[in-house]
C-alpha cells in the first residue's frame, strides 16, 4: 500500500530538507518588505529631496534588532516616527544611538551605503562619532528601569512608523509631522495597514506613542483598520532636544511609566 505523502503547512519552509518553521521575526521582516516595495513607488513631497532607508542599506544590523529582540510576541509597542540622522540612519537600529546600540543592546555590525549619499550626512556606521540626544534619552530610559536588554524586550519593542530619513538637497532633516496631512495621504494609505498589520502580529495591547504625529497616526490608524480593537494608545513627549521645555525627559518619563501602571511590565 501507498503511503501517503507528507503535507507541509504553508508556514513552514525546506531548507537542505529540514523544515523550519517561520518564525514572528521573519513575518515582520516580510511586512517590513512589503513596506519599503510600496514605498519605492510612492511619490514624495516636493520639498524632499533625498531619502536614506537604514532597513535596506544597514539591513545587517536591523536584522539584528528583529530577530534578536523581536521574536515574541509583546504587550507594549513603543510608536516612533522614522529614523534620525545620526542613530537609526548609523546603526539600523531605532533611536540607534551607537554606544546604546553597541553597549546595551549589543548590536554592531556592518552597515553599507544610500543609493544616493549627502556630504554632511554621510553614513558612517559604527564609525560616526555623533551622539543622537534622543537615542540616548530613550535607551537610558530603559537602562533605568530594566536590569538588562533582555528584560526590556520580554513584554516591549520599538517600532517606527516609517523607515525612511527625508531631507532637503543640503540634508536638513525633514519628518512627516512637517507636511500637512493632505500632503501625506498616500504615505498613509501605505504605512497606516502595515502598521496595523504589526500590532496584530505582535498581539500589543498598549501603544506608547512618542510624539503628537504618532499618537495622532496610531489613533486615525487602528480607526480605519482595526475599528473594533481594544489596543490602549498612550502619549509620550518625544525625547528630542528640538521639543520645547524638554527638561529631564527621561526622568518625566519614567514618571509617566508609573502613573499608567506599566512598570509592572519592567524588572527595576
Amino acid at each position: 500500500m501507498e503511503t501517503a505523502p507528507e503535507v507541509i503547512s504553508s508556514f513552514f519552509v525546506s531548507e537542505n530538507n529540514v523544515s523550519k518553521a517561520k518564525d514572528i521575526a521573519d513575518e515582520f521582516l516580510e511586512l517590513l518588505d512589503q513596506l519599503n516595495s510600496s514605498l519605492n513607488q510612492l511619490e514624495l513631497p516636493r520639498k524632499v529631496e533625498c531619502v536614506y532607508n537604514p532597513t535596506v542599506y544597514a539591513r545587517h544590523t536591523f536584522e539584528m534588532y528583529v530577530r534578536k529582540f523581536c521574536n515574541t510576541k509583546k504587550t507594549v509597542m513603543y510608536f516612533g516616527m522614522n529614523p534620525g540622522p545620526w542613530g537609526m540612519s548609523q546603526t539600523g537600529v531605532p533611536f540607534g544611538e551607537i554606544s546604546s546600540v553597541k553597549d546595551w543592546l549589543g548590536i554592531e555590525g556592518p552597515v553599507g551605503k544610500p543609493a544616493v549619499e549627502i556630504a554632511n550626512r554621510r553614513v558612517l556606521g559604527f564609525a560616526c562619532n555623533r551622539t543622537e540626544v534622543s537615542g540616548l534619552r530613550f535607551w537610558g530610559l530603559t537602562k533605568r528601569i530594566c536590569t538588562t536588554s533582555d528584560d526590556f524586550f520580554k513584554t516591549s519593542f520599538v517600532y517606527n512608523y516609517l523607515p525612511q530619513q527625508w531631507m532637503n538637497s543640503k540634508g536638513t532633516n525633514i519628518t512627516p509631522g512637517d507636511f500637512s496631512l493632505a500632503q501625506l495621504r498616500p504615505l498613509f494609505d501605505i504605512c497606516d495597514p502595515i502598521f496595523c498589520k504589526v500590532l496584530q502580529l505582535y498581539e500589543v495591547k498598549i501603544i506608547i506613542a512618542i510624539g503628537k504625529f504618532c499618537e495622532k497616526r496610531a489613533e486615525k490608524a487602528l480607526k480605519t483598520y482595526l475599528p473594533n480593537n481594544s489596543v490602549q494608545i498612550l502619549y509620550l513627549p518625544h525625547p528630542s532636544p528640538r521639543v520645547v521645555n524638554n527638561i529631564d525627559w527621561e526622568q518625566k518619563a519614567y514618571e509617566f511609566l508609573q502613573s499608567y501602571n506599566l512598570m509592572q511590565y519592567y524588572s527595576n
